[in-house]
């Protein structure tokens, strides 16, 4: 018999001036199965479309060696992320994750990607909401 889904816990919060550009993508998942008649039963796979952030964030080098240093400390774990037009008053995200305003739970859902010029380099990434209680 297969495992409960765990409630992530987060903790700490992804930080807030790394954040500067990013998108969101809701998506509800579907398990669809086709049939050689042409024909296909699809079921929701949940109830709430889950969302999903896509950050392109350019760095100096301080701000890559803390982005760095998060990203590796949170593989495969959850920690807060703030929509800074959500929060009250819009955008100002909580440093401590107690604010509810705008914070949802999330982990990586992509590798670790950079691009490197000179005097500034960028990293790209993803990531992927999940729950929390």
């Amino acid at each position: 018999m297969p495992n409960p889904v765990t409630i992530s816990t987060p903790t700490d919060v992804f930080p807030a001036g790394l954040a500067s550009k990013f998108s969101i993508d809701e998506r509800l998942g579907t398990l669809d199965n086709k049939y050689p008649d042409g024909s296909s039963d699809r079921l929701n796979l949940a109830n709430i479309p889950r969302r999903y952030f896509t950050l392109s964030v350019p760095l100096n080098g301080a701000q890559w060696r803390a982005l760095r240093d998060f990203y590796f400390a949170h593989e495969g774990k959850s920690f807060w992320f703030y929509v800074g037009r959500e929060t009250v008053p819009p955008w100002t995200p909580d440093p401590t994750g107690a604010a509810t305003d705008g914070r949802y739970a999330v982990v990586f859902d992509s590798p670790w990607s950079e691009t490197i010029g000179l005097g500034r380099s960028s990293a790209d990434f993803s990531l992927r909401e999940v729950a929390s209680g």
